[in-house]
């Protein structure tokens, strides 16, 4: 090895507050005479543990150099590092474990994809880094270079394996079943929402992931290949920040103020509107006037809220096959129209709406909004049930329950109702309600 690089390689073996890009240059520049030395480095941590003290970090920067490098040959090491217990992983990489790992893995990959499944069934590996192995898994997935059904077979044992692998990892399957389209699998869904391993604070409840599974807008890959080390650290907290990047936070903090006050003030304001006349263009943007469109309500879901606003919380809802793309999935191609129809209902009832603070919405208004819409959805509930001689919840949640089974969306209405004392409309429900629960 040259001076130049030996002399990097000092530089980058011991913890400093400023980040060391020259010496990334260097190494970069000189990557063959480096590779040995940076892989000696993981193979130390992998043996001394914590032993290796707290500024040893050679190990650290190695990791992701060699991922830059995609040097095959440290796959294995990297695995091994990856799969020491947690406390011990946490000391030597830290934040790399949530922050780069999976790129780290997936750019050294070698091939050895029992070596990855193993490092996911190691009772020992902890959650975050099992997940960076399940997040190479997905990425080779979508690359083709590992079949569906196998993909899909090993996900089904480690959701239906009776000894437990980790919150985390449930959760990120939870989210790869989703990602990767797999409607077919809606039941190990449904399973470890039922079992409670989903982190619902991290991806939302079932009705969230089904949008989530009919969603195209996360068209990216999982995994970055190349990878660039300095681009990827060098913003890290560990590190000093250099005068520019302080400036771009002082920026963004004014931004974020503004917008605030910005925020504050709309709520504070009195806003005077222009009246609509009869002849004018309908503001809902249908392009008809107003008398003929929005003045008179057409149906009884016009008076829950506008068309309008019904759009707005739509905008997440599955997309329809108005306009098919070749290789997506559409609700259409799982359930019928009626189906949709009446799941629209309930979700617009259920669905979290994300309100600014400034434009708090008052209690009694969302709960009339929501009776309005589950009523709605009841009335079809009933008329599909009796049509169809459904005997059972489950029956028709098998068939038709999209985002919410009917156990909880009828519980919503029931409570809605008792809150309104309209105790003849309850006793009603809860008497249909009990003979379909048995």
């Amino acid at each position: 090895m040259n001076d130049i690089v030996q002399k990097a390689i000092e530089n980058i073996t011991w913890q400093s507050r400023k980040f060391p890009k020259k010496e990334f240059e260097t190494i970069c520049a000189n990557k063959e005479e480096a590779i040995p030395y940076l892989r000696s480095a993981v193979d130390r941590a992998i043996a001394e543990g914590e032993k290796v003290g707290k500024d040893y970090i050679l190990h650290f920067y190695a990791i992701f150099l060699l991922g830059e490098f995609q040097d095959r040959e440290s796959f294995p090491r990297i695995m091994e590092l990856a799969c020491l217990p947690s406390d011990t992983l946490d000391f030597l990489i830290g934040g790399a474990i949530t922050e780069g790992l999976s790129n780290i893995l997936y750019c050294t990959y070698n091939g050895d994809l029992e070596l990855l499944k193993q490092g996911i069934y190691n009772k020992n590996t902890d959650d975050f880094a099992k997940s960076a192995m399940l997040d190479v898994m997905r990425q080779l997935y979508l690359d083709k270079k590992l079949e569906k059904q196998e993909w899909q077979d090993f996900i089904r044992k480690i959701v239906y394996m009776e000894e437990e692998i980790g919150d985390y990892v449930y959760t990120a399957l939870a989210l790869t079943i989703c990602e990767c389209h797999f409607m077919e699998m809606l039941p190990e869904l449904k399973q470890l929402y039922c079992d409670e391993c989903v982190d619902t604070y991290a991806i939302g409840e079932f009705g969230d992931c089904i949008d989530m599974m009919f969603s195209y807008i996360r068209e990216k890959d999982s995994c970055i290949c190349p990878m660039n080390a300095a681009d990827m650290l060098k913003s890290w907290t560990m590190f000093e920040k250099e005068p520019n990047e302080q400036d771009d936070d002082k920026m963004m903090h004014e931004l974020f103020e503004q917008f605030i006050e910005e925020g504050m003030r709309e709520a504070h304001s009195i806003k005077v509107q222009a009246k609509i006349g009869r002849n004018d263009p309908c503001p809902c943007g249908s392009g008809k006037k107003y008398k003929q469109c929005c003045l008179k309500p057409k149906s009884l879901i016009d008076t829950i809220e506008s068309r309008q606003e019904r759009e707005k919380w739509l905008q997440y809802y599955p997309p329809t096959k108005e306009e098919a793309k070749e290789g997506r999935i559409y609700l259409e191609d799982f359930y019928s129209q009626e189906s949709i129809e009446t799941d629209k209902l309930i979700y617009l009832a259920l669905k979290h709406r994300a309100i600014p603070i400034w434009r708090p919405e008052k209690e009694n208004v969302v709960k009339r909004r929501q009776l309005g819409y589950l009523t709605a959805a009841w009335d079809r509930f009933v008329e599909t049930v009796e049509k169809e001689g459904i005997t059972s919840f489950s029956e028709y949640d098998k068939k038709y329950s999209i985002h919410y089974t009917c156990a909880e969306w009828t519980d919503a209405l029931k409570e809605l109702l008792r809150e309104q004392d309209d105790y003849k409309y309850l006793i009603s429900v809860s008497d249909f309600c009990r003979k379909m629960e048995g």
